[in-house]
């Protein structure tokens, strides 16, 4: 658990930087990083490999966001859809 939480100072420079330039799209990156890092704190935390490839795509989406906000907003929909993939299967396995 404790490797997810390299994220923590991305997110909190992502919220800066949407505080900084409040726009629709930052809003929704800002809040898809911080939905896919709740989402596998919450529910997450089988594997320690499941928690570095979402505490390093969380960074990385917030890394890119004052670079390029286009390929941002990509990969934080597509890292979100995953971690709610992983999740239906976690739960659909589990019953």
């Amino acid at each position: 658990m404790r490797r997810l939480f390299y994220a923590l100072p991305f997110l909190i420079f992502g919220f800066c930087a949407l505080m900084m330039e409040p726009t629709i799209s930052r809003l929704i990156i800002v809040g898809l990083a911080w939905l896919t890092f709740l989402i596998e704190y919450c529910y997450g935390g089988e594997s320690r490999e499941g928690e570095e490839l979402v505490a390093l795509g969380v960074s990385t989406v917030l890394v890119l966001m004052p670079l390029h906000v286009t390929v941002s907003l990509t990969l934080a929909v597509s890292i979100f859809l995953l971690e709610l993939a992983a999740l239906f299967v976690k739960f659909k396995l589990k019953n």
